[in-house]
């Protein structure tokens, strides 16, 4: 192979991976992957690419995609009625397909249910054929047992054929056509309800962070107001260190919890124990935690530590009470904490290891760790579960404490009669030191990140810091921990927003120390992913929404769409070709809208271009002349913002505002944009805490870091003051008289 053949090559083993040769951003221009970047993701990715030979070799075998194994590792399974058939591909050495084949079938149900068959084909007629290296492989259906419902089947068959007999494995998926969606909204209803930051509220009881208690609170107000349901942040675990970052967007794990919303009071532990009840008694105790509610940005690393505190004091009674975890439990209570670590299964156990790793080495990157400790599987690891077992369970009792207290939250949001239990948020994905890549190395890329490209809110683009999963091992794997993050987050009676869906696509790979303008978009197997989250959407009968923004390739939508995937339209970029914002009649109905999301400016903010200003002082804009484009952009939003609300007749002629100031953003200029956004086709509407209070601070300014306090503003009104408040009862009723009475509307 010459040095000019090598850079095609490279290229097309690229494209063989999921690389992609270009994509166009949302101004319209053409990015194309480069060498250096071809090589870069396809080393991340584990493929051999660097002599000739392997070179070759790696896309011969990509070439022959299927055609080169018996089974695929997945194959998803038509609906009923039509006969469940999986393919297998039979290989022969002669130019026409054997005259029979005998096929010996076990398939085992997620329940352990086995069923061994066989059966002898006869591979004749006009079947799909491909030659391979020493013969040819022909594509037969396989019958499969009748009748079988939605769910996952790992099959096994041994194929013997042209006087040789191969094996393969495959997991079956036997899916519905789309996600679930309750039948009032089908029916034409339509919803709206609260959206907030867990970790921002302040409330008489928390200790400096929003808790499961104030969350139950909101619940208890919602549902009388009219709302149908309340969201939340991602509640997904964070580093257990107090130099953690605290994007929820960034967790250690989106399988497991975040302790820190554990409301300690709650706790069926602490009546029978003294010690924690004199330290929470304790003036010293007291005067930390009023320090800490009273901060204006969330404390998280000193909340951590007082709460662990407790949490420890706890643990210790309920190992007293009911036994501790390498005894019989003694209790009712110790054995539900016994079953709900034995279904937790090896996840559970690992995700303790790791948390108590982590305390022994003041140190929440596991790639920092002694190597001995790097991989979970290893001796090193077991031998310091087996000394360390207390501190283990301690972890897991933590985990069980949320696990028990955010189902009470959803239990609540049933009692209270609302629609939706609860309105979750799923991260993209997972810190590169966290307990995910720990647990599931050879799934993850290392090196790379996942981002965005440039566009009007970033023209920068956007670094995520987050390991992307590398699609052929995903597959491999069988989709396992999709799997499992679906099902430790989907709100069962509830609804599940996707954050970036468009990574069921495709994601935006970035080179380790690249910017993002360098990166390349890696394709998914969209259609599996997007079969298990019907099946899993189904089976929990929670609603799906799929945060659909940015660079957005129609097709994408148009397949969420059919897969049930409801979109999120945010009213910002909701414009015709001369920047007016559509007219309600022109959402879709099948969304949820909102004015904005956590990473773009809140109503108030908008209308006062804080956002840019914050821009401007941080040195976000690469060139002087985008400042003063957005500068003047917004102004001219503002007219025309004015313009459409009056013509809509939502907001009175009367009322006075000058577009060019934008000092303020009084009550009726928001309750207008609110009820002009509640009169949309949109099924689902949901309203941000700020946008009725006014607060004007983000709670992420997109490309920061230490430079803006991310995650960490607190709200400025307490629980009980916005309870009382008279803008919200106001609110409420505009947005009921908008979007129609919810009576009866049940699940």
């Amino acid at each position: 192979m010459t040095d000019k053949d090598t850079p095609k090559k490279i290229a097309a083993l690229g494209c063989l991976c999921g690389i992609t040769s270009q994509y166009w951003d949302n101004f319209g221009r053409r990015h194309r992957a480069s060498q250096a970047t071809y090589r870069d993701l396809l080393s991340a990715m584990g493929v051999p690419w660097e002599d000739p030979e392997t070179l070759d070799r790696e896309i011969a075998r990509r070439r022959l995609g299927p055609w080169g194994a018996v089974l695929e590792p997945v194959q998803l399974l038509k609906p009923a009625p039509a006969p469940a058939r999986a393919t297998v591909r039979i290989w022969s050495p002669a130019p026409a397909p054997p005259a029979a084949v005998d096929v010996f079938g076990e398939m085992v149900s997620e329940t352990g249910a086995r069923c061994r068959w066989e059966t002898r084909l006869a591979p004749a007629g006009r079947l799909r054929s491909q030659a391979v290296p020493g013969g040819f492989r022909v594509a037969a259906p396989l019958p499969l047992p009748a009748d079988l419902e939605l769910g996952y089947y790992d099959l096994t068959v041994k194929v013997r054929s042209g006087g040789r007999e191969e094996t393969g494995r495959t997991r079956l998926i036997a899916a519905p056509p789309q996600a679930y969606a309750p039948a009032w909204l089908e029916e034409g209803r339509r919803a709206w309800g609260f959206n907030l930051p867990l970790y921002a509220l302040r409330s008489r009881g928390n200790w400096g962070v929003g808790d499961f208690a104030d969350l139950m609170a909101v619940i208890r107000w919602a549902g009388p107001l009219g709302a149908a349901f309340v969201g939340v942040n991602p509640l997904h675990a964070l580093e257990g260190r107090a130099t953690a970052d605290p994007s929820p967007y960034s967790p250690t794990s989106r399988i497991f919890l975040n302790v820190l919303y554990l409301s300690l009071e709650m706790a069926p532990e602490l009546p029978a124990c003294r010690p924690a009840q004199d330290l929470l008694a304790s003036p010293e105790f007291q005067a930390a935690k009023a320090c800490l509610a009273a901060a204006a940005l969330v404390p998280y690393g000193e909340v951590l530590r007082l709460k662990r505190r407790v949490l420890k004091l706890l643990y210790q009674t309920f190992c007293e009470a009911h036994g501790a975890p390498e005894h019989t439990p003694r209790s009712a209570r110790g054995q539900e904490f016994a079953r709900f670590v034995a279904v937790g299964g090896e996840s559970l156990a690992r995700f303790g290891q790791f948390s108590a790793l982590t305390d022994h080495f003041q140190q929440g990157d596991w790639r920092r760790w002694p190597e001995p400790y790097q991989r979970p599987e290893s001796s090193a690891v077991a031998e310091f579960a087996r000394e360390r077992d207390q501190e283990v369970r301690f972890f897991q009792y933590g985990q069980w404490l949320a696990a028990t207290q955010l189902g009470q939250v959803r239990q609540e949001a049933h009692n209270q009669g609302l629609p939706f239990t609860l309105y979750e948020d799923l991260a993209l994905g997972a810190s590169p030191g966290g307990f995910d890549t720990w647990a599931h190395q050879e799934l993850f890329a290392r090196g790379p990140a996942i981002g965005c490209p440039p566009d009007a809110f970033n023209p920068q683009g956007q670094n995520w810091g987050l390991p992307p999963l590398i699609p052929e091992r995903l597959r491999a794997s069988g989709y396992q921990l999709f799997i499992d993050t679906l099902r430790a987050n989907l709100p069962p009676g509830g609804m599940l927003r996707m954050d970036h869906v468009m990574g069921l696509f495709r994601l935006l790979w970035i080179p380790q120390g690249a910017e993002a303008s360098r990166g390349a978009y890696v394709t998914y197997p969209a259609r599996e992913l997007l079969a298990i989250l019907a099946l899993e959407s189904v089976r929990a009968r929670a609603l799906i929404i799929g945060e659909d923004l940015g660079t957005v390739p129609p097709r994408i939508r148009r397949e969420l769409g059919k897969s049930g995937v409801f979109s999120y339209r945010v009213f910002y970029f909701e414009r015709d070709a001369h920047r007016h914002f559509l007219p309600p009649e022109a959402y879709p109905a099948r969304a949820m809208a909102t004015v904005t999301t956590h990473d773009l400016p809140t109503l108030t903010g908008f209308w006062q271009g804080h956002d840019l200003a914050l821009k401007r002082t941080l040195h976000l804009y690469p060139e002087a002349r985008l400042a003063e484009a957005d500068a003047a952009a917004r102004e001219q939003d503002r007219r025309v913002l004015l313009e459409d609300l009056r013509h809509r007749g939502v907001l009175g002629d009367g009322a006075a505002y000058d577009p060019e100031a934008g000092d303020s953003c009084p009550l009726e200029l928001r309750e207008a944009i609110l009820d002009y956004l509640a009169q949309s086709k949109a099924v689902l509407m949901e309203v941000r805490l700020e946008e009725i209070f006014g607060a004007p601070e983000q709670q992420n300014l997109p490309g920061t870091w230490q430079e803006h306090p991310n995650w960490r503003v607190k709200f400025p009104l307490t629980l009980e003051q916005m309870e009382q408040a008279p803008e919200l009862a106001r609110l409420a009723a505009r947005l009921n008289k908008a979007r129609g009475p919810l009576k009866d509307s049940g699940q």
